[in-house]
């Protein structure tokens, strides 16, 4: 078949249209095309590290209400948050302060440690001013006495506020003794308010009515006369809750069905009550300090370990065991407590590395050789006192074997035993102090070293220079130290 020329015009565009298709796939050029990874040169990303947030600001605000000068304050109240430098912030738990009873009235400020951060908070303290008290009822029988159940008790305090006083008040005399006009004492908290009762000749007491108020008493425990009843009906038919009759026993040794035994004018009256064993159900630990120093144990004074018995009573032991006293990590760490082989918990204490010294907070200590003198102060945790560190000044004479083994042809020295007041204390050891050196020392050649027996010379502590006339140093140990100075001492010389 013959081909017309419109034909090869065709087929010449269809190949060109072919060979551009082509053309554009192999180089990558189409707008289309994706190129493959084989033939496509790597592109490499630059991935930027999310800086970690530093801390910035500790902020502790406590919420509660007033508290009596000499309680403990509600730590729920107590909020302490710690912010971030990118803006987050998050609520602390594990911190550390100052006080946890409220000390004086008015204003009191806690400081909060945690780490290396302060903050403060404030809680009022008040104080008990006075007392109130009237009596639910007036006629009491000759004999008996009203309890806390007939009283209506109101305290006024400092911060102007009234309340109910509930059972914790003491009742004087013990009985009425006589019909007719009787002043009551009330006392609590050092305070002391008297109202008036009436007293009457009931006339003889017919039969006791007896009610123990729980389900089970438990063994070598005292009774709490609380949960007795004791009504009496009198030859006129009359009532009255009795408080003033006696127990035949109110201490049960054996378990299983008891009597009660109660007499009060002239009848005694028996009931069975159930009493069981008195045994350990449960444990329940507590740490209320804060971070420790990875190496470090936990004080003691900061463990809290209670017992829990069948009737609900919690009671504090110091008689368990922990399976490491040591912090061992940064972070959270375990410590499993112990009672016995049967009950045990957990805590969460927080590891840290070596905490910065602070210096607002300090145990001072002077120290002489009877020419020369220096101070100490030691950065301490705001938890001990501020006098916990005791400097004692030892004579030349008890430290020249000491001194002789630096084999200096001169100088000078002063020598000190530096201990706690309260030997717990020095599990806090190492602690950083600051030597204020004497005049006629000068920072160059003077050093602080450290013997065990006063006879031989185990070192020298490190020294960073304060200023002309203060260094610091970490003391690791008590004991006895030597601040020495001599021409001959350089900082050369006396490297380890």
């Amino acid at each position: 078949m013959k081909r017309k020329p419109s034909d090869y015009i065709i087929i010449t565009i269809c190949l060109i249209i072919v060979g551009l298709f082509l053309f554009n796939g192999v180089n990558g050029t189409g707008s289309d095309v994706k190129v493959s990874a084989a033939g496509s040169s790597q592109i490499t990303q630059t991935v930027v590290a999310t800086p970690t947030p530093v801390p910035a600001e500790l902020v502790a605000n406590y919420s509660g209400p007033t508290v009596l000068v000499g309680e403990k304050y509600d730590k729920n109240y107590l909020t302490v948050t710690l912010s971030y430098n990118n803006g987050t912030s998050e609520i602390i738990t594990d911190y550390t302060v100052s006080s946890d009873i409220v000390l004086k009235r008015g204003m009191n400020t806690l400081i909060i440690m945690y780490k290396d951060m302060a903050a403060k908070a404030y809680v009022y303290g008040r104080e008990l001013l006075s007392i109130s008290a009237s009596p639910v009822k007036y006629d009491f029988g000759v004999g008996n006495m009203p309890d806390s159940k007939d009283f209506t008790v109101m305290g006024s305090y400092s911060d102007g506020s009234l309340e109910v006083i509930q059972d914790e008040f003491k009742i004087s005399p013990e009985r009425l003794e006589e019909p007719g006009k009787q002043e009551v004492t009330i006392s609590y908290g050092g305070k002391e308010t008297t109202c008036y009762v009436f007293g009457k000749d009931r006339g003889k007491v017919l039969s006791l009515s007896v009610a123990y108020n729980k389900p089970t008493m438990v063994t070598n425990m005292k009774i709490n006369r609380n949960d007795i009843t004791v009504i009496a009906v009198y030859d006129d038919f009359s009532t009255e809750r009795i408080t003033t009759y006696t127990l035949e026993r109110d201490i049960y040794y054996d378990s299983g069905k008891q009597p009660l035994t109660v007499t009060y004018g002239g009848i005694t009256k028996s009931i069975n009550i159930e009493v069981i064993e008195r045994y350990i159900v449960g444990l329940k630990a507590e740490y209320t300090g804060g971070v420790v120093v990875v190496g470090r144990p936990f004080r003691d004074a900061d463990m809290h370990v209670y017992l829990e018995y069948v009737d609900g009573e919690f009671v504090e032991t110091k008689d368990y065991t922990v399976h490491t006293r040591k912090i061992r990590y940064i972070g959270n760490n375990i410590v499993t407590v112990y009672y016995g082989d049967k009950f045990s918990d957990t805590v969460v204490i927080e590891g840290t590395e070596l905490i910065k010294p602070n210096f607002d907070y300090v145990s001072s200590g002077k120290a002489s050789n009877g020419e020369a003198s220096l101070k100490i102060k030691t950065a301490i945790p705001r938890y001990l006192d501020e006098d916990c560190i005791e400097i004692t000044e030892v004579s030349k004479k008890k430290t020249k074997k000491a001194y002789r083994k630096l084999k200096l042809k001169s100088g000078d020295y002063i020598a000190f035993d530096y201990g706690f007041v309260n030997t717990d204390d020095e599990l806090e050891l190492p602690l950083t102090a600051r030597i204020t050196i004497p005049e006629g020392y000068d920072m160059e050649h003077t050093f602080l070293y450290y013997t065990p027996n006063r006879k031989t010379v185990l070192g020298r502590t490190n020294k960073t220079i304060i200023n002309d006339r203060t260094f610091e140093c970490t003391l690791f140990k008590v004991g006895t130290y030597m601040l020495v100075y001599s021409e001959s001492l350089t900082e050369e010389e006396t490297e380890e």
